[in-house]
């Protein structure tokens, strides 16, 4: 007898009395299981902390060298890159001064597919505004910031969110949600307890971003006159029999770094790594667990993220469709995207692979980049991470899709010297610093993590 495997759709059925559909049509807020919830207090998340909502800032207010950051949805993240924020003039900060954000301020966004991401501000930040799709939590005192925080990362927090946020074309938050988000009493011992583990958290996070950064301050030192692009022109002017306007019009394709004009001072990178391409499964080659595959999320350009396991994994069967498994010390970028810009913006290295998963594929969207021996990949890493790696990957982009080949990655021109720093005692340091910084992030993350289920345990308790 052959058993049918029987799919269960995300659907159901009830007499329209019990549904308004002129307010509500989705499933998951009529799901029983989940509408069966307690209330732990009267306390609301209104009690603990305000709200400042964001601005709706232009794009035409930012300026290449402005003064003020300003705090995008795109932002918040687990690491925040201070540095790379959108920036705008000095004039706003005045202006614009009910929108600022201080420090111990929590960050969430109300708007859009990543609603409900929070971000916990450290304690020195420099001067931000906050943009719109987001608002501020500022809580009354400083022991409730972190037990809020922590509450906020719990799952609990995710399924009201799944139940009661707005449907519509961009679900959304508004006050009247977190007016009904009620959270549980907690003694001052309880709040101290996650106050310490989400400073551990902090600690760690420092630490791996000071390493990381020792790290590209010996790279830079040792190859700054390759990286050096302060005085790059992004226009050209060059003959039309230079320029093949139907193939690419864009300068900085036409544009060379000094060490590619003498063939002496470069060598490609396919010279010194294979270069190879994901593949997607099929819809139904997906499953609950077995071997992993990595999606372009995956890759944050700071750390790998191997949590995210929505449609994380596939078949075993299918396996031998594969022609290679991501390895120790595999260099991972995105390949294909909306926007060009977006590819190369993220690289990641795979310093360490979880037990838990057999063997870790990559999709069609993600290319691996191998070193052989002549190259340490972490020095290669720090390469192609910099500005001028980053621009190299861009003109190799191609498509109106904007795709990235792996043909044309081994194309890239990377300076010579990259081989003798790759031999050099620094080239170890590099690589110990990058591993160390990077275990830290991990170790940051499970603390995040501890004083999650520590509130959630608390929850657990007072119901």
């Amino acid at each position: 007898m052959v058993k049918e495997n029987v799919k269960t759709n995300n659907c159901f059925i009830l007499w329209n009395y019990q549904i308004d559909f002129t307010k509500r049509g989705d499933t998951s807020f009529y799901d029983p299981e989940k509408q069966n919830t307690s209330k732990y207090s009267n306390n609301n998340v209104f009690d603990f902390a305000d709200y400042i909502k964001g601005f709706a800032f232009k794009s035409t207010d930012y300026l290449p060298n402005g003064e003020i950051g300003i705090f995008r949805v795109s932002d918040i993240d687990d690491v925040i890159d201070f540095n790379g924020l959108a920036m705008v003039d000095n004039g706003f900060w005045d202006k614009y001064s009910n929108f600022r954000i201080k420090p111990l301020d929590i960050v969430i966004t109300v708007t859009g597919n990543t609603v409900g991401k929070c971000f916990l501000m450290p304690r020195v930040i420099p001067k931000i505004l906050m943009n719109q799709n987001a608002m501020i939590l500022r809580t009354k005192n400083e022991l409730n910031v972190y037990f809020l925080y922590a509450f906020l990362k719990t799952n609990l927090f995710k399924e009201k969110i799944e139940i009661m946020a707005h449907a519509g074309t961009r679900p959304f938050l508004d006050l009247n949600f977190f007016r009904n988000i009620t959270l549980p009493e907690l003694k001052s011992s309880e709040k101290e307890k996650v106050k310490e583990i989400i400073e551990i958290y902090w600690s760690l996070l420092e630490k791996s971003k000071d390493n990381y950064q020792k790290t590209v301050d010996i790279f830079n030192k040792e190859l700054n006159k390759y990286l050096d692009i302060s005085k790059k022109e992004k226009s050209f002017v060059k003959w039309n029999n230079e320029i093949n306007i139907l193939d690419r019009i864009d300068p900085f394709f036409y544009f060379e770094n000094e060490y590619e004009k003498n063939p002496n001072e470069f060598i490609l990178l396919g010279d010194v790594a294979d270069v190879l391409i994901g593949k997607t499964p099929a819809f139904d080659d997906y499953v609950e667990s077995g071997n992993r595959i990595m999606k372009f999320r995956a890759i944050r350009g700071n750390g790998i993220d191997w949590e995210n396991e929505e449609r994380g994994f596939v078949k075993e069967e299918i396996s031998n469709k594969y022609k290679n498994s991501l390895e120790q010390d595999n260099i991972v970028l995105g390949c294909a995207a909306h926007q060009a810009s977006y590819i190369g913006s993220k690289i990641d290295i795979v310093d360490y692979i979880p037990d838990e998963f057999k063997k870790v594929f990559t999709v069609a969207e993600i290319i691996t980049i191998k070193a052989k021996t002549d190259i340490n990949p972490y020095v290669l890493l720090l390469f192609m991470r910099s500005q001028v790696g980053y621009e190299l990957i861009q003109r190799q982009v191609k498509g109106q899709t904007s795709h990235l080949y792996p043909k044309d990655v081994k194309k890239i021109k990377i300076p010579k010297d990259l081989l003798k720093l790759s031999k050099s005692d620094k080239s170890k340091e590099i690589e110990k610093l990058i591993k160390l910084s990077l275990k830290e992030k991990r170790e940051s993350k499970e603390k995040l993590e501890e004083a999650k289920q520590f509130v959630e345990g608390l929850i657990e308790k007072s119901k």
